[in-house]
């Protein structure tokens, strides 16, 4: 007997009749018993923090973000080669959501390639004009768009040991010749005239480098230099140049230890009171608190950098960002990412990170946030925070190297200056280079086109 090839249990298709009432019955149940829909991932690429920070950042950013909507989930992963990495995958079209750079100099090239999704809508939408402080939101503005947020505004300036100079009856220096003299009477007892250096990490040069045009150049003729008016071979350039490696010769700057030291070996000196100063910018304060504690909490002090050119206004803070935020043009999810931004950019976030992370993300906003509940480390620093984001908010400003200049200039004055300081080369030989490569890189593009100035704000 030939068996029949449907199952036992099957229906032919044409027998079935699906009355419309059905359907509908169909239609009205199917939500109790569907499924939810996963949330849209938002990927974020950042460098790889040390697990303390990693924690930090999970208890501050991504475990409040999904806990509080359920539409997005951010997912971010920590990459070593972060800069990298990101370049090439937004230049192959791909990467993650939110872009990490290392600065708003750095933001130029995908900007110009249109790797880059513009944010003006989201900055009107969220409000970040009015919150935020004009001269870093500015910096983000390149080729008539904004195209990058920054969440890190460091300021360079001078940290110092509050017992250290009171035990030696010295005032804070707010001169050139007032913080000399200090440094010459340190040395004089067997300190170090200040602590710093570049041990692991070369680019620590450029904060000298920003310090001394801004202080002694001065912030217009520096716009005047990234525009292309004056030679980079200038006197004055020339002359801010040569005081440095003045300085880096008379031992003011880690005596002979520059090349041993780095930052972190360095607020311990100033903690064993070994230094008066530790000139840095205010991102050291993440590394300060492993040193001040206990009865010495209070100890660690924040100031603007002495003025050098009695010419200029004081103070004179010179600011850049450790890095950038952008969205990807090819991100799927562009609105979360959005959010995501507009979360780190809140007074919110500043006050949750600095418990566990101060200094790094020092958000910058106009009205700074404080905790009065904060003792020690981080109460300094949000005392030094409030002082620099007035300051930004009413008096002139500088540029540091690594957010204004571009990469290969930078990249040149890092590695020049220590053959002028081992006299393999003269100030006025770096610069020639300098402005050689400067020149190269300003016809490519790949230089900021619009440079903030204080009381002005493009970003519309």
């Amino acid at each position: 007997m030939r068996r029949s090839s449907t199952p036992r249990f099957a229906v032919p298709l044409r027998r079935v009749r699906v009355s419309h009432f059905a359907i509908t019955l169909l239609a009205l149940l199917s939500p109790m018993f569907a499924v939810g829909s996963e949330p849209a991932t938002i990927t974020m690429w950042f460098w790889g923090a040390v697990p303390a920070y990693r924690q930090a950042l999970q208890d501050a950013l991504v475990t409040p973000f999904n806990s509080r909507q359920d539409k997005y989930k951010l997912v971010l992963e920590y990459r070593t080669t972060v800069d990298n990495d990101v370049r090439i995958a937004a230049i192959g079209n791909r990467g993650p959501d939110i872009v990490y750079t290392s600065g708003p100099a750095n933001v130029s090239p995908l900007a110009r390639a249109g790797k880059l999704e513009p944010l003006e809508a989201y900055a009107r939408q969220y409000g970040w004009v009015d919150r935020l402080l004009a001269p870093v939101l500015d910096a983000c503005r390149q080729y008539s768009h904004l195209y990058c947020i920054t969440p890190s505004l460091y300021a360079d300036g001078m940290f110092y040991n509050k017992a250290v100079l009171r035990e030696n009856g010295w005032s804070i220096p707010k001169s050139r010749e007032e913080v000399v003299a200090i440094m010459k009477a340190a040395q004089a007892k067997g300190m170090y005239a200040s602590v710093t250096g570049n041990k692991g990490w070369q680019p620590v040069n450029e904060d000298y480098i920003s310090i001394f045009l801004n202080q002694i150049v001065g912030p217009a003729m520096i716009r005047d230099l990234l525009a292309g008016r004056i030679s980079w071979s200038s006197p004055n350039v020339e002359a801010a140049m040569s005081e440095l490696d003045r300085w880096y010769k008379a031992g003011y700057l880690g005596g002979g230890d520059y090349f041993v030291l780095d930052f972190d070996v360095s607020l311990a000196l100033l903690h064993q009171k070994r230094s008066p100063f530790f000139f840095a910018s205010n991102l050291s304060f993440q590394w300060a608190g492993n040193y001040f504690k206990g009865s010495e909490a209070d100890d660690l002090g924040f100031a603007p950098f002495p003025r050098m050119n009695p010419d200029l206004p004081y103070p004179i803070y010179d600011v850049g960002s450790a890095f950038t935020f952008s969205i990807n043009v090819n991100s799927k999810v562009k609105d979360g990412a959005a959010q995501v931004l507009n979360m780190i950019l809140s007074p919110e976030f500043v006050l949750a990170i600095s418990k566990q992370w101060p200094g790094y993300w020092s958000i910058p906003l106009k009205q700074f946030p404080s905790d009065p509940t904060a003792t020690g480390v981080v109460k300094s620093y949000y005392q030094s925070m409030a002082e620099i984001s007035a300051s930004l908010n009413s008096s002139e400003f500088g540029y540091h190297l690594t957010s204004y200049f571009p990469s290969a200039t930078t990249d040149l004055l890092v590695q020049d200056l220590e053959g002028v300081w081992l006299d393999q080369e003269t100030p006025h030989e770096m610069l020639i280079r300098a402005g050689r490569v400067f020149a190269k890189e300003r016809a490519r593009g790949l230089a900021i086109d619009q440079i903030p100035v204080a009381g002005r704000l493009t970003v519309q």
